[in-house]
């Protein structure tokens, strides 16, 4: 049987966003998107489905925008196409 709460083990990045990738997340507007993301070296960038459209933003300009601010934005650009 596996521990979970160990004293010095962590959890490693790559497992955390395996399991977030793919699912579908419910923002607080009530906006649903798919969560993806793919590494570049040592870097990570995510992608945002949303509306058949993908948004990729790299992991620090993600973590400090609102969600619900990115999806208005790919709202806006295909309003403008």
């Amino acid at each position: 049987m596996k521990q979970v709460n160990q004293i010095g083990k962590y959890t490693k990045k790559d497992d955390v966003l395996m399991a977030k990738a793919g699912r579908t997340f419910v923002t607080p507007k009530n906006k649903e998107y798919i969560f993806d993301f793919i590494k570049e070296g040592r870097k990570y960038i995510f992608i945002i489905n949303y509306l058949g459209y993908k948004m990729r933003i790299n992991e620090s300009d993600f973590n400090r925008t609102n969600i619900d601010d990115l999806l208005c934005s790919i709202e806006k650009s295909i309003q403008v196409n």
